[in-house]
């Protein structure tokens, strides 16, 4: 490719939008707006370009794909077990209601901070059920998740967004001798106003003081009224499975691979991983000890989890190699170009804000976004003068609110996979809590840039 495409770079993403809307299919989407990139960026050779492409996404991402398989068949073996029954009716004696069965929903998704994809699957795996007795609509189980888990791994500086954050930071050489990418981060963390903003409208909701609005007002109402909890036709899905022959887990069955999840991914330097892979292990020995399942029976269940991310690891494949056509259009730098001259000034941080949004919500990816991002506002703001630690944080936030606004973003459609719904499902009715928060982060960054930049 010669160059970049202009204003036609845009045109598979608004080809993915309409789509999508009209469809309400997210795989079939996404292939037509990357073959559509293909074609306009290789001409005849897009075929080949579309094998050498896959391949290639395939590898870059391998971690992410074995991190979202490994982590179902984990997720797989807690359900198999019942361990994780056992721990939602440990929660069931204090979410008595709805409002503490959301609570307790959050609660859960701030403890498990370390990484989102653990955050998500874990957190659905436990509530969806509990918040299922009290008629709470599988889309409003599926906002709390999706407006805590982000916003929380940014926030709280020992998660595995937070680490790669700071190694960008550090790739960029402002962090002076003896210092770390990680400190610069921190300072960072109270100007990030997008998820701190979007954690308080969750709250708020959840609190009652800001009532139901959009769509997710008209499902919740049907849940009560109806018992319908999910946003199409379909009942719930009965459980089928056939139960282990060993004793039901209990508490401890639950707690304890979680905690050495936690434990071991911290331990090796925020790798989910090496993480997971160790969490396997030790409860592969703790359910043999205590007669739980037989090896037999813990490599089917591990299978079984694997195999219901099948779905996930399409979607995620497909929606990496949507991102690495868009980039080949020159997608990114088409995007700064024509926002870079706004970069100046008071604007700065709502700008660069916007821009990480617009981009984070194009490409699907908040990393590949902030590792654009990053090294181009950076020395922008150091040479206007500006504070660094605002600028940084306006990428970050950015990246966040862009993959809740963002259907096929990783977020969005391992949240759909976990609580039984359509990713697009979750982003609409998403999306006006997420725009409020939006809102509100734009006149923060604003009001700081005309009191402090001015």
């Amino acid at each position: 490719m010669d160059g970049t495409y202009g204003i036609i770079s845009l045109l598979p993403v608004l080809v993915l939008i309409v789509v999508a809307l009209i469809t309400k299919r997210t795989f079939e989407s996404l292939l037509i707006a990357t073959l559509l990139a293909l074609v306009i960026g290789y001409k005849g050779a897009w075929f080949p370009a579309l094998v050498e492409q896959l391949q290639t996404v395939a590898a870059e991402n391998i971690w992410v794909l074995l991190v979202v398989g490994l982590l179902g068949g984990l997720v797989g073996v807690l359900e198999k077990s019942r361990a994780a029954m056992g721990f939602a009716g440990l929660l069931s004696r204090f979410a008595t209601t709805k409002k503490k069965s959301l609570l307790a929903e959050w609660a859960l998704s701030v403890l498990l901070f370390v990484d989102d994809y653990l955050n998500i699957l874990t957190t659905a795996s436990i509530t969806k059920r509990l918040n299922d007795s009290h008629r709470v609509h599988r889309t409003l189980t599926a906002y709390i998740i999706g407006s805590t888990s982000a916003p929380v791994v940014v926030l709280i500086p020992l998660s595995s967004w937070s680490i790669y954050y700071a190694s960008l930071i550090e790739s960029t050489g402002i962090v002076p001798e003896g210092g770390s990418g990680v400190l610069a981060y921190i300072q960072s963390i109270p100007f990030m106003f997008y998820p701190m903003f979007c954690l308080l409208v969750l709250l708020l909701v959840i609190a009652g003081v800001i009532p139901l609005f959009g769509p997710i007002r008209k499902y919740q109402k049907q849940a009560e009224e109806t018992g319908q909890l999910y946003p199409d036709a379909r009942p719930a899905e009965e459980e089928t499975a056939e139960e282990p022959s060993g004793k039901a887990g209990g508490v401890i069955d639950f707690v304890l691979p979680i905690l050495v999840l936690l434990a071991a991914t911290i331990y090796f330097d925020i790798d989910v991983l090496a993480g997971v892979a160790v969490a396997l292990v030790f409860t592969c020995i703790m359910y043999l000890v205590r007669k739980l399942m037989s090896v037999a029976e813990f490599v089917d269940a591990v299978w079984e989890g694997f195999s219901t991310m099948v779905s996930v690891l399409a979607l995620l494949v497909i929606a990496f190699l949507f991102k690495a056509a868009c980039e080949n259009l020159g997608m990114s730098e088409y995007i700064i170009g024509k926002v870079a001259p706004l970069m100046a000034g008071q604007v700065l941080p709502f700008a660069v804000f916007l821009v990480a949004t617009l981009m984070t919500f194009a490409l699907a990816n908040a990393w590949g976004v902030s590792a654009i991002m990053v090294p181009l506002i950076v020395p922008l703001a150091q040479a206007m003068d500006a504070n660094l630690a605002v600028a940084i944080a306006a990428i970050f936030s950015g990246s966040v609110f862009g993959t809740q606004l963002c259907f096929y973003s990783d977020n969005a459609i391992l949240i759909g996979q976990a609580t039984d719904i359509l990713p697009l499902d979750h982003v609409k009715t998403q999306m006006p809590f997420a725009l409020c928060a939006g809102v509100l982060t734009s006149i923060a960054y604003l009001a700081y840039g005309f009191l402090f930049l001015g």
